[in-house]
């Protein structure tokens, strides 16, 4: 499961090379927002050299794909590039577009809808359930753009949207959702409170825009040393007698739910 994962434009090759040696547990090469009309094709005719300098550099590497015909052109340029772990697709609004793009691309590659507009909430539960989605990402600048919402007022939709696409997550059985990115890039104590609250609703990771931001965002999403000790002392006191529910060393109970979440914690470990 990746915990921070970092944007960069795919114009920028000489950025995408500094990105694959930064702290971020996947970089994002960006065929969307990022690259002006102008120079997507460019963009595109770049994106195998760049997985191949990410496959020596030891790092999952994403790229975003335009909806729609843009889209398609994405597809059409990068389905034989070798490397690629998966596709964050922009502006994913159906189903029928996570079909599409599964036929398009090599069985291996996983998929990872954007959740960014107001359809896409709508219908958030089809649409993680389509083939090879491994997790969502949730897009909040352009979701509160299509909402017409803003700041501060504009917190209570996104907080909305995040629990939407929590629930729908967990229900079909995939990755937790990543969140989205931190655009005040010198206001790291906003980035990590923004991060612990994202972790403790549910979340898995977030994207990033800066290198600055992975080593605040993979503590965030890694569980702490304090974490890891009450996890193991608590498998162990579980395990140590046959009884459903236990009485724990702190004097809480320790039943099977209590013990899945130790569970996922001791899951997370990082070496």
């Amino acid at each position: 499961m990746s915990r921070s994962l970092l944007y960069v434009p795919g114009d920028r090759p000489d950025r995408v090379a500094k990105a694959c040696l930064s702290e971020a547990d996947g970089v994002i090469i960006d065929l969307e927002d990022a690259v002006k009309a102008p120079a997507k094709h460019t963009a595109r005719a770049t994106i195998g050299d760049l997985a191949s300098f990410a496959r020596r550099a030891d790092i999952a590497i994403w790229v975003r794909i335009n909806s729609g015909d843009e889209g398609r052109r994405d597809l059409h340029s990068i389905a034989e590039v070798a490397g690629i772990a998966g596709l964050v697709m922009a502006k994913c609004e159906s189903v029928a577009w996570v079909d599409e793009v599964a036929a398009s691309t090599p069985s291996t590659w996983k998929l990872s809808p954007l959740i960014e507009s107001a359809r896409a909430v709508r219908d958030v539960d089809e649409i993680v359930a389509g083939p090879r989605v491994a997790a969502c990402h949730l897009g909040e600048v352009d979701l509160l753009a299509d909402l017409h919402g803003a700041q501060p007022a504009g917190a209570r939709l996104i907080e909305a949207a995040r629990i939407a696409v929590v629930f729908a997550s967990a229900a079909a059985s995939i990755e937790p959702p990543i969140g989205g990115v931190h655009l005040q890039i010198d206001d790291l104590d906003a980035l990590r409170t923004s991060s612990d609250e994202l972790a403790q609703l549910g979340f898995g990771g977030r994207a990033i825009v800066h290198p600055s931001h992975c080593a605040i965002v993979n503590t965030s999403f890694s569980p702490s040393a304090a974490d890891l000790e009450w996890a193991a002392r608590l498998l162990a006191d579980f395990d140590s007698t046959s009884d459903g529910a236990v009485r724990g060393e702190d004097g809480a109970m320790i039943d099977e739910a209590v013990v899945r979440r130790a569970r996922r914690i001791m899951s997370q470990r990082r070496t």
